[in-house]
């Protein structure tokens, strides 16, 4: 690799924990909640429901505030993000009403989306375009990281009070408001009229994006179902999937995203793409440990590849002013995918069991690389479309 295009600088190093931090302090919040919601007297159905609303409004404002940042400035959202993510943590603190604290959910997702695709539009100018896969591979790795620790520490927190998890968390809110002051951004490329809300939907990544909600169908699946699939099957630990499926994506990113710079996007994508719908039709039929572990590595094969995969390619076919729309035309499809996902494995496995509703996950999950396909030609095509990102010579 050139020497001329080094990764791992002081600016990557500085946005990867902006973000650890913004992920540690949600999902501190995520698991909580729902005890909090039963403590003031909603049913596990309503606790159940925040994770919904917040995912919703993350998936569905993701574009709208991705245009806001690409026009506002990314940094400048990443600042007013911070301050409002104060002020949610003291609202969590002290709302008792229910319905008030679903409709705090539901602003703190929307924000939360333009948080995630403007820091991410950020990085895609610290990352070398000769290395933007790997790049982004370890990009994402802020919020595995984040991810897998977030829960326990925000549960171990939650004991000794919730207003006590509230206050650490606007803490954290302050501390990323100073950090994102002091991130170095160019923000060149800030549109100069007023968006219009049509302005916010670019359909040629979005019809590309579905790819990305059709594996994402499945993630959502597993996220809520996968732990009950192994209690009812008697294979343990029940937590075994998880672990073994975190694991593989750290593997991948680490050592393999680095294949997608030097043989081109696709090689990566559709290895990736394919070895989702066979992880989850194993997984739907897995009656052991072993069958189980191999079910997670595929898996964490597949979503370990594709993200960062697909990112670069559609960065590497999209106007580099509107990044930060593009980032959340991403966060749009793969927060639909989840939530999707999540309502219709649990319908589904409700009435004819988890077994056949993982393998109707596995069918959605074959359509991703026929409508990456169809839809990445309209990209690809020169003067049709999003412009064409600058060249390296110029990015």
């Amino acid at each position: 690799m050139s020497p001329r295009d080094p990764l791992f600088t002081r600016r990557f190093f500085e946005l990867w924990l902006f973000a650890f931090v913004t992920f540690f302090s949600a999902f501190q919040l995520l698991p909580a909640i729902p005890f909090r919601i039963v403590e003031l007297g909603g049913s596990r159905a309503l606790a159940g429901s925040f994770l919904a609303v917040y995912t919703l409004a993350s998936a569905f404002a993701a574009p709208v505030m991705g245009t806001v940042a690409d026009h506002l400035g990314r940094k400048r959202m990443l600042i007013v993000a911070s301050v409002a993510f104060f002020f949610f943590s003291i609202l969590y603190g002290v709302v008792v009403s229910l319905p008030l604290l679903l409709l705090v959910g539901l602003v703190h997702g929307a924000l939360w989306s333009g948080l995630m695709a403007s820091a991410s539009a950020i990085m895609s100018e610290y990352i070398p375009i000769s290395r933007r896969t790997e790049g982004l591979a370890y990009w994402g790795l802020a919020s595995t990281a984040a991810i897998g620790i977030a829960p326990a520490v925000g549960l171990l927190v939650f004991e000794l009070g919730w207003l006590v998890l509230c206050g650490e968390m606007a803490a954290l809110s302050v501390l990323m408001f100073f950090w994102a002051r002091r991130l170095s951004t160019s923000d060149r490329a800030v549109i100069g009229r007023i968006p219009h809300l049509r302005d916010s939907w670019d359909w040629k990544v979005i019809r590309a994006a579905l790819s990305m909600a059709a594996i994402a169908f499945g993630y959502g699946g597993v996220t809520s179902y996968v732990a009950m699939l192994s209690i009812e099957r008697g294979i343990h630990p029940r937590a075994i999937f998880f672990t073994t499926f975190a694991i593989t994506i750290v593997f991948v990113r680490v050592f393999a995203s680095r294949l997608g710079d030097r043989f081109g996007t696709k090689a990566m994508l559709y290895p990736s793409y394919a070895a989702i719908p066979v992880s989850l039709a194993l997984l739907a039929v897995a009656d052991s440990r072993p069958l189980m572990i191999v079910s997670a590595i595929l898996f964490g094969i597949g979503l370990g590849g594709a993200w960062p995969a697909f990112a670069n390619f559609v960065l590497t076919h999209t106007d580099e002013s509107r990044r930060a729309r593009t980032f959340g035309s991403i966060v749009w499809a793969f927060d639909s995918g989840i939530a999707s996902g999540s309502l219709a494995v649990g319908a589904i496995g409700q009435r004819w069991g988890l077994g056949n509703a993982f393998m109707v996950a596995a069918g959605v999950g074959c359509f991703a690389i026929p409508i990456f396909a169809a839809a990445s030609r309209h990209l690809e095509r020169p003067g049709d479309g999003t412009p064409a990102a600058a060249t390296a010579e110029h990015a």
